[in-house]
Formats: structure tokens, C-alpha cells, sequence
């Protein structure tokens, strides 16, 4: 069996371009443009079964399926307070019409007021474990505004429990939420947006714990973690459709409003604006931007992450026949166009 060795540079570089330069190599001379069905054809037909269905690999970004918002309807889960609100003001200031999910009766009435005069916001009580009621609420959304365009999946349970220390009623009630919750959602509104053919996009918020995992917060990284997993699968999934994906990772955002909306008030939250967090979501789903990541101070720890997990690969020889076999996991489709479109410049979040 021929097996493949990894080359080594003389120069000094970072694991992930090492990464990076170790795939290329090998990869290079398979294709890899064709898609991993033509690869995977002559290797028997249940493997290439398996890989018949894979994007192919482009160095084309998704064309953004909502790069014009105006006019178009928004639902979001848990929009009434905190970052959703902040991501309801922001939609609606941009001439969107705005669904707030919600499930705390008395934090309606103060939300609405927060809206100016002549915009389009309207808020549903849901609850997003209830799977019938998806259904429901999209019938609502439909009967008011017509075809739903935008999901942001925000609705969250912030469980600050060590994973070993909770017990399956708490674990429960959070995956239902932070995982499931987004699942049924997705079930519901992808099919409405293929069918409506006005181009959709589902953006879901996650955390800097679905990326580092928190210290002491085991059950809420679990489930963020699973949240960032479900959106990245979905941009595989979804990248040849008119259907957007993105997944919001943000820092500390200030989950009082009112506090940024009265100009008056003359008080600066020390975290993020939850209005300047819901216009980089905004400029997240009009750039369709899988990763929207608004804090930069988390950097050096992603950095750690992801060279901890490069510095684990195993740096033998491996069977060519082997990594030829799994060519459909090799790499991901949405990977390489996202770089390429993230070097493209922009002038601000707010543009």
C-alpha cells in the first residue's frame, strides 16, 4: 500500500498554516475541485454513495441571500429581551417587519415601546420546545406579514453549571432550548424558505462558549458548542440553496436596552450595546458570514484552542488509499470561500 508522508518545512509556521500546507500537498493532486463524488467514483459504489451528496469544494462564497433586508420578515426566538431585543431594533431600524418570540408576558409591553413610530414589530408568545407550536407560529408569522425570511434562533437558558455537577432535569431543560430548540425551528421554516424561492437566512446565536469552553459552565458550553456545530453543518448543507446560515458568537453583551436607548440616561454599559450587537447581526446576515464574531478580545484564546488541536494531529506517515476513502471529511466546503470573503474590506459593521 502506498502511504504518504508529511512533509516538513524548513520555515517556521504556525500549526494551522502548517495545517493548512499539509493538506494542500496531499490534496492537491485529487481533484479537489471536482467535488468528492467524482473523487470517491472509482472506489466503489457504496463509498462513492455515501460522498454523492457533498458540496462541491469552491472557491465561491454563498452569494448573500439577504444582502437587502428592507421589506422583509424577521422572526426572533426569545426577541423581547436582552441581545434578541438589541437584534429586533436593529432588524426593524433597517425597515425590516420584526417577530418577537416570547414567553415572559410582562416583558412585551416595555419592549414595544423601545420601536419608533411606523416601524413593523409585532411579538408572539412561544415557547421553542414545542414542536407543534413552530408550526403555529409560522402560520401566524405568514397570516401577518407573509413569507418569513429571517430566523435568528436567540431563545437561550445560560445554565453557569460545572457539567459534572447538574442533573438530568437541568441537562434536559437546557439542551431542549440551547439545541433542540434550534432544530425545530430549523425543521420548520427551511422548507418554507425553499418553497417561497425570496431567498432566506437562519442565524443563530451562540456564545464565546460555544468556541472556548467556559470555566465552570460545563452544561452551557456543551449546548453552545452544539449550537455552533448545527450552524456549521447547515452552511454545508445549505450553501447551493438561497438559504443563508450564520452563528453568533458574541462576548459580554449588556442585556439592558433601555439603558441604550434613552441617550439621556448617561450610563455605558461596560459590555456590548445589545444595539450594536443586533447591527453586527445584521451585517452579519446581509454579508451572509457563517462565523459573526463582534469581540476581538477572545482572539488569543481561539488561537490557543485551535493550535492545541493541531498540535494533537499525529505526525506519521498515513495509507493514501485511507485519506482517499474519506476525501468527503478531508475538508469542508465552506472553509476556504469564508476566508477568501472575509478579506474583503468593510468600511463598518454598520455599512
Amino acid at each position: 500500500m502506498t502511504r504518504t508522508t508529511i512533509p516538513t518545512s524548513p520555515e517556521v509556521v504556525s500549526a494551522g498554516e502548517q495545517h493548512a500546507l499539509d493538506r494542500r500537498r496531499f490534496l492537491g493532486g485529487m481533484a479537489l475541485g471536482t467535488g468528492a463524488a467524482a473523487i470517491l467514483g472509482g472506489l466503489g459504489g457504496s463509498q462513492a454513495a455515501l460522498a454523492a451528496d457533498a458540496p462541491a469544494t469552491t472557491a465561491a462564497s454563498q452569494p448573500p441571500p439577504l444582502s437587502d433586508v428592507k421589506g422583509k420578515t424577521a422572526y426572533i426566538t426569545g426577541g423581547n429581551t436582552g441581545i434578541g431585543l438589541g437584534i429586533a431594533r436593529a432588524l426593524a431600524n433597517a425597515g425590516m417587519n420584526v417577530v418577537m418570540g416570547y414567553i415572559n408576558e410582562e416583558a412585551v409591553a416595555p419592549a414595544l415601546k423601545l420601536f419608533k413610530p411606523g416601524q413593523k414589530v409585532t411579538a408572539i408568545r412561544h415557547d421553542v420546545t414545542d414542536r407543534d407550536g413552530w408550526v403555529k407560529t409560522l402560520a401566524e408569522i405568514n397570516a401577518k406579514y407573509g413569507n418569513l425570511h429571517l430566523l435568528v434562533n436567540n431563545a437561550g437558558i445560560k445554565t453557569l453549571r460545572q457539567a459534572n455537577q447538574v442533573d438530568a432535569k437541568g441537562w434536559d431543560a437546557a439542551v431542549a432550548v440551547n439545541f433542540t430548540g434550534i432544530y425545530n425551528g430549523v425543521a420548520v421554516c427551511v422548507p418554507h424558505m425553499l418553497a417561497h424561492k425570496e431567498g432566506g437566512h437562519i442565524a443563530t446565536t451562540a456564545s464565546m462558549g460555544g468556541l472556548l469552553p467556559g470555566v465552570n459552565a460545563g452544561v452551557y458550553t456543551a449546548t453552545k458548542f452544539a449550537a455552533v456545530g448545527i450552524m456549521e453543518a447547515l452552511r454545508v448543507e445549505l450553501m447551493n440553496t438561497s438559504i443563508g446560515t450564520s452563528v453568533y458568537c458574541p462576548g459580554g453583551v449588556s442585556t439592558d436596552n433601555f439603558i441604550s436607548a434613552d441617550p439621556s440616561s448617561g450610563t455605558a454599559p461596560l459590555m456590548m450595546d445589545p444595539l450594536e450587537a443586533g447591527e453586527r447581526v445584521l451585517n452579519g446576515v446581509r454579508n451572509n458570514d457563517l462565523f459573526i464574531l463582534t469581540h476581538p478580545e477572545f482572539k488569543p484564546g481561539m488561537q490557543e484552542r485551535f493550535d492545541a488541536i493541531l498540535a494533537s494531529v499525529p505526525p506519521e506517515a498515513f495509507p493514501e488509499a485511507r485519506a482517499k476513502a474519506q476525501t468527503r471529511v478531508l475538508t469542508a466546503a465552506p472553509y476556504a470561500p469564508e476566508i477568501a470573503h472575509r478579506k474583503q474590506p468593510r468600511k463598518s459593521y454598520r455599512g
